[in-house]
């Protein structure tokens, strides 16, 4: 963003300073058109801008220009509905100061008015609706503040069990309560009150 004068202090090459400073404007007519499409972009391109032999600048050369700032600024048509809040504002504010060199009241007044109907600032700022009441949570650590007695020496017990279990299938295989599952789901046994299951 150096001025031209200091790119040439700099011993910038004088086709990179006019690359510079086109690609500058580019970028300002693209914030100030954020809606336009590339299309649209690479005609203002050819439209304002020569080559070394005074002809309209190539496609090419006006693809690779929008190429890189699409890189530096993004797609300006997916930007989001803030920068186009912020956008329309500034528009209004522009406006303003213009109906205001003008002296011209009438434009003053229509701008004040939109101004404030697209900001709201007719309406009232949205109350707290309780929320400040909402009680202050505090995570702790200690189970008895849930009704819980805390395990002594917890990790001690986690050790033993760990020590105890880890790899240890055969030891789990032989503890478990396995009932063989017959192909004939009529066959398994009832339990307690529970029926036979049939097909």
């Amino acid at each position: 963003m150096l001025p031209e004068e200091a790119l040439r202090e700099k011993r910038v090459e004088e086709q990179t300073i006019k690359r510079i400073v086109r690609l500058r404007d580019i970028y300002n007519y693209m914030l100030r058109n954020p809606l336009k499409k590339d299309r649209e972009y690479i005609d203002y391109i050819q439209a304002n801008y020569k080559d070394t032999d005074g002809n309209s600048l190539s496609k090419r050369k006006a693809y690779e220009d929008i190429e890189i700032l699409h890189a530096v600024i993004g797609n300006l048509q997916q930007c989001s509905k803030e920068w186009h809040r912020w956008r329309f504002n500034n528009m209004i504010m522009e406006g303003y100061a213009i109906a205001l060199r003008h002296e011209d009241a009438a434009a003053i007044a229509k701008l004040a008015q939109q101004y404030g109907k697209y900001n709201q600032l007719d309406k009232n700022d949205e109350r707290d609706n309780g929320l400040s009441e909402v009680p202050h949570l505090v995570f702790v650590f200690d189970v008895t503040v849930q009704g819980f007695q805390p395990i002594p020496n917890v990790y001690q017990v986690i050790d033993k069990l760990f020590n105890e279990f880890a790899g240890r299938y055969d030891r789990i295989a032989e503890d478990a309560d396995a009932v063989e599952i017959a192909n004939e789901p009529e066959k398994l046994p009832a339990h307690g009150n529970a029926s036979t299951v049939s097909e």
